[in-house]
């Protein structure tokens, strides 16, 4: 049977299945009216709509016309109360959730999706980046790390590293499954950015493949242990390496440069009106470090300058294990710089744009920051998703222009108004005409 195009119903499809696959946490003889599946989906839902009360205007439209968009366009036969959904959440492991993020994958791949995706040598482009997601001077949880300042105080905090597809030439970055740096079993010291990425290339990474992959990393990352983790999978990587944390490594380059072993490569480009100069050095084969046994990487940098008056407008330099030469070199440079889409791609629309990562939702003692995140997550990934593949997504958010006014849109016609799916609301949002499943709610 040929695979069902990728819309709205079978993204949500994906979640129900990873929800029906859940073990209930409740002992049987406990009160069980509310679903666990009804809480994850409702929570869900919150994220995607991207309004915290959606549920509420939801058992109000549901009281005064007996229906609502809760259950129509997500499926949830009982809304539950906000602390029912994070008390049930609480219990739930996140990790439950994340083969949800490998179905997408999956289909994206069948679909095609992804060439537009791979900018060269047909590799996808994984940035991994950390960052914080709660953070509390009161709050904790057995999940949470800590940092004591100073004057003695400690802050509280939960992070997580979120890896997504990039490419150079593409607005849209596409979530993968996260890796929560929390600390483990029988590890004295707190848990950390590498080590999370260590675990997630373990656990995740021949899920991706046999498509080539490519890690796009900052400073952090391009030191020989997670080097060498990366290339046991056989992926690639493109790492930022400065000077400051790699000393042996630029002496080399230094000693190198004096004996004119590092190759120069030198291209105009314009950019817009101005003429801007972009000076690739490279050298290809140099210890990454002084101790041995020392691994072996290539080395470029990139520094664009502006030709009428000299001045520097970027620098920054790479290590990777991608072969360098004047055809590759450009190439590498521009996906190593594409790194900056997690950051305004990404975290920058998961903190400011609707999905509101940092705000406190729901901390719990156990599970909950991490399920609500996850959630999150999934909800910005459908909406990647559905601006990719959907054409009356596309049609509704190009007519709307900006973000922030299709989500007011959303919430203004669920808060009133029922429909019967979510392609029905769609339709009505491309029409003019009111829907007719109203005519019978007075």
């Amino acid at each position: 049977m040929e695979p069902l195009p990728l819309s709205f119903a079978v993204l949500l499809n994906y979640l129900c299945v990873a929800v029906q696959q859940l073990a209930d946490p409740r002992q049987s003889s406990n009160a069980t009216r509310d679903k666990l599946g009804d809480a994850i989906l409702g929570a869900f839902s919150v994220f995607f709509m991207h309004c915290e009360s959606f549920l509420e205007h939801q058992r109000q439209m549901q009281s005064r016309r007996g229906k609502d968009n809760a259950q129509s366009l997500f499926g949830i036969a009982q809304i539950p109360s906000s602390a029912q959904i994070r008390n049930l959440l609480d219990e739930v492991a996140a990790v439950g959730l994340f083969e949800v993020f490998f179905q997408v994958y999956a289909a994206l791949m069948r679909g095609g999706y992804f060439q537009a995706y791979q900018p060269w040598n047909g590799h996808l482009l994984v940035a991994l980046d950390g960052t914080a997601y709660f953070k509390s001077q009161k709050i904790h949880c057995e999940c949470c790390s800590s940092r004591t300042h100073k004057n003695g105080s400690v802050t509280y905090f939960h992070q997580a590293i979120l890896p997504v597809i990039v490419a150079p030439d593409q607005p849209q970055v596409i979530a993968l499954v996260p890796a929560l740096i929390t600390p483990q079993d029988g590890h004295e010291k707190q848990d950390c950015e590498v080590a999370a990425a260590k675990r997630w290339i373990s656990a995740h990474a021949a899920r991706l493949q046999p498509q080539p992959i490519t890690l796009l990393g900052d400073d952090l990352y391009s030191h020989q242990p997670l080097c060498e983790h990366c290339l046991q999978p056989q992926l690639s990587f493109i790492f930022t390496g400065l000077s400051e944390s790699h000393a042996a490594l630029y002496d080399w380059l230094n000693y190198l440069d004096a004996n004119g072993e590092v190759k120069i490569l030198e291209q105009a480009q314009w950019n817009q009106r101005t003429k801007e100069i972009y000076r690739y050095r490279y050298v290809n084969a140099i210890p990454l470090r002084d101790s041995q046994p020392a691994l072996l990487v290539n080395w470029c940098e990139l520094t664009v300058v502006r030709e009428s008056d000299g001045k520097v407008l970027y620098a920054n330099a790479w290590v990777t294990d991608h072969h360098l030469t004047p055809e590759t070199v450009p190439q590498v440079v521009r996906a190593g710089r594409s790194r900056w889409k997690t950051e305004n791609e990404n975290h920058n629309v998961l903190k400011t744009k609707g999905y509101h990562l940092e705000h406190n939702f729901g901390h719990g003692q156990r599970h909950l920051a991490a399920s609500l995140l996850t959630l999150n997550l999934l909800a910005f990934l459908f909406h990647t998703v559905l601006h990719l593949v959907d054409d009356s997504y596309q049609r509704i958010r190009q007519k709307r222009g900006t973000r922030k006014g299709f989500f007011q849109d959303l919430l203004a016609l669920t808060k009133y108004l029922w429909f019967e799916s979510w392609q029905h609301l769609l339709d009505f949002m491309l029409s003019d005409s009111p829907p007719a499943q109203t005519a019978d709610s007075s």
